[in-house]
């Protein structure tokens, strides 16, 4: 679960449409039944510099190509350049805070798009960057030049903003941190015109917020929206649920995928209390939650013509000292998006972070003594 902090109260709905259609097929074999797996752990040369490892690789993205890792440090606007394949550090790019090229104090979204251009938004802006550090565009959006989104007062339009890889669109989750339904704002660049498409599957996702208030501060637990994009296609998910919708940028269709999933539980089930009256219920609702699956973004692998995702479930100890019971599933599907495989990963009890294939192997970021190191997994099926 995300862990943010603030200082206010937070408010408002939303405005949904569009049609979909439901995909859901059992596969005839399942390809991940015996699945064996070997790990190996590498480690990043960083040469003269330092690779803050502070937020982990919380803000982190992956060239297309896989060979090239970025990694976003929000506090002193820098993003360090690392080479996958001679597993080094190549450059550290600082940009500006504030002025016309600033990317702002504290960046909450951050992607990199084809010839090193840099998405960055905050609550009140978004713009892309290239290289140099200078702004090459400006993706803000402002309510009052989108009515048709009926978007209400107060309501955030760059929640999750992000643009399409080949700049012909942009999208978002609108809404608060406290929003129980969200709806995807999808705008044309060539048209400026936007509309608000239903995403109603996911709606469940703002129901396992938890916030608790104490000395007029808040702190808030929030499960995590998903959204990837490979292809041409936008993949939308989220942490609670295994049901996924991808959303078409040129046919304008959206179409929700649901899956025979056997293996584990298809979605989080016991909603908490969200709004917790002392710390005490806040960590026992809190581990209410944890205490039930959670799934990870998709994740493309080119050599095998997969997506894969990873769900796990954490069982705290009864017994003081002794680390909670965890299992950890692993789901294959096919680029049509039918399963054709699910495992309970044996002997697994550590969930991967901050993911990713490369070369047909899972990289998993780790923390070793402090420089940035990889799990590396090589799965055989």
């Amino acid at each position: 679960m995300k862990r943010l902090f603030f200082y206010s109260t937070l408010i408002v709905s939303l405005y949904s449409c569009q049609t979909k259609e439901s995909s859901s097929s059992a596969y005839s074999t399942n390809s991940l039944e015996n699945l064996t797996y070997s790990v190996d752990t590498l480690v990043v040369d960083p040469g003269e510099e330092l690779i803050n490892l502070s937020m982990g690789l919380y803000f982190f993205d992956v060239s297309n190509d896989s060979k090239r890792l970025y990694q976003l440090t929000p506090n002193d606007q820098s993003v360090a350049v690392i080479d996958l394949d001679r597993l080094e550090l190549i450059k550290k790019i600082k940009f500006e805070k504030e002025g016309p090229n600033g990317i702002g104090s504290f960046p909450s979204e951050f992607r990199v798009f084809p010839d090193e251009n840099f998405m960055f938004s905050t609550f009140q802006s978004a713009g892309i960057f290239d290289a140099q550090s200078i702004k090459v565009d400006d993706i803000t959006l402002k309510a009052d030049e989108h009515p048709e989104l009926e978007v209400e007062e107060g309501q955030d339009l760059n929640f999750q903003i992000n643009r399409s890889e080949d700049g012909n669109f942009l999208y978002s989750l609108p809404g608060d941190f406290m929003q129980t339904n969200r709806d995807l704002a999808v705008i044309n660049r060539s048209t400026n015109r936007g509309k608000m498409i239903d995403i109603p599957a996911l709606n469940n996702t703002g129901k396992f917020s938890i916030v608790f208030f104490q000395d007029g501060m808040g702190e808030i637990s929030l499960e995590d929206y998903f959204l990837d994009e490979y292809q041409g296609y936008l993949y939308l998910s989220s942490s609670v649920t295994s049901d996924l919708y991808r959303y078409d940028f040129q046919q304008d269709s959206l179409q929700l995928f649901s899956f025979p999933i056997t293996v584990s539980p298809k979605e989080k089930t016991e909603f908490p209390k969200t709004e917790a009256t002392s710390k005490k219920e806040q960590m026992e609702e809190s581990q209410k939650v944890r205490s039930q699956i959670a799934f990870k973004h998709l994740m493309w692998d080119e050599s095998r013509k997969l997506f894969f995702r990873i769900g796990s479930i954490t069982k705290p100890s009864d017994t003081p000292g002794v680390p909670a019971n965890i299992s950890v599933f692993l789901y294959a599907f096919n680029s049509e998006m039918k399963l054709v495989g699910e495992t309970l990963v044996d002997d697994l009890k550590i969930i991967p972070e901050s993911s990713f294939f490369k070369d047909g192997k899972l990289y998993s970021y780790v923390n070793v003594e402090d420089e940035l190191g990889f799990a590396v997994f090589t799965f055989n099926f």
